[in-house]
């Protein structure tokens, strides 16, 4: 996909590329009656060795600290109406440190009793495995020494009416450091930590991604002008134009008005309308084209956008779907 589009680029002078943002599903849907959560450290206490040398092939991350985060990142979404942060260790009597440990309904029971909540996110295990790599750097013309560290998270949910965990998210990411004389373990778990947390939120809530897509801009005066009020950020007065060359144009440029129309009807969460119009530039569209590659390509992003929405709706229906 990245070479077709970057070939469909190179070869259409009048193709140009719009950046936008759009609210993303999440892995799981909650039920609406979750108002009040909380967040809790249930990782092992573990000690580290300060130091500035990079000695440990395998640390576990800092449960207070990502929790901490986690609980600020949910926080932030505004999707709950109160996040709880409960960073008690509950590992920290263990005599020998465990990680990934579940808990029972009856603890799960009474944690949401005593903290008043209607769920529990329970930040479970930061398992970092770490090993010697190379980087190229944009600005350095040598490859630079760096420590990269695969980042395995534990967040188990919890309801108190379920006898299991509603959800566990453990998706693993990769992050890397550049070696230099300030870099320790301590850093690499503070620094996987943190981010860890942040990135899991995007697993468990509604967000915002950044989508990048195509249009066209040129071949007429509606066209360009129409273009002229896309970079101003006014869809309508673009959709108006775009809909008149329509009416008025033949062959290519009336496909490609089509195509720019199903894009505004997208950026208007309005999929049928979209594929509607998407389909009519697939009829003026020569074959064998690199317009006709393009249209196959959007028209598999606008399919995985109408699978995921549905999704969506159900989340964010807490707030009368508005978003």
């Amino acid at each position: 996909m990245v070479l077709l589009v970057g070939t469909l680029f190179v070869s259409c002078s009048s193709l140009q590329t719009i950046s936008f943002d759009q609210l993303q599903a999440a892995d799981i849907s909650f039920p609406d009656m979750v108002r009040k959560v909380a967040v809790i450290n249930n990782m092992p206490v573990l000690k580290t060795e300060d130091g500035h040398k990079v000695l440990s092939a395998e640390l576990e991350g800092d449960g207070k600290m990502a929790s901490e985060t986690l609980a600020e990142c949910i926080a932030n979404v505004n999707y709950f109406d109160q996040v709880i942060i409960c960073d008690s260790m509950f590992r920290a009597q263990d005599e020998v440190p465990r990680a990934n440990v579940v808990f029972s309904n009856e603890e799960i029971r009474k944690l949401s009793e005593d903290l008043g909540v209607d769920m529990i996110f329970s930040f479970d295990r930061i398992h970092i495995q770490t090993k010697p790599g190379v980087a190229f750097l944009s600005d350095f013309p040598l490859p630079v020494e760096v420590v990269e560290g695969a980042i395995s998270p534990v967040i188990r949910v919890y309801m108190p009416q379920r006898n299991k965990p509603l959800f566990v998210v453990a998706k693993q990411d990769t992050i890397s450091w550049q070696v230099d004389p300030t870099l320790s373990d301590q850093k690499i778990i503070k620094d996987a930590s943190e981010y860890v947390a942040s990135v899991s939120v995007d697993y468990l809530l509604p967000h915002w991604n950044g989508v990048t897509r195509f249009y066209y801009d040129g071949g007429n005066v509606e066209m360009r002008d129409a273009a002229v009020f896309l970079r101003e950020n006014n869809w309508n007065e673009a959709c108006n134009l775009w809909k008149a060359a329509y009416e008025k144009r033949k062959g290519r440029s009336k496909m490609r008005a089509a195509f720019n129309i199903a894009l505004y009807y997208e950026v208007n969460d309005q999929l049928e309308q979209a594929r509607e119009w998407l389909e009519n530039a697939r009829k003026l569209v020569k074959a064998g084209s690199t317009d006709e590659q393009l249209i196959a390509f959007y028209s598999l992003e606008l399919g995985n956008r109408v699978n995921k929405l549905s999704k969506l709706k159900i989340q964010m229906k807490r707030f009368d779907d508005n978003f």
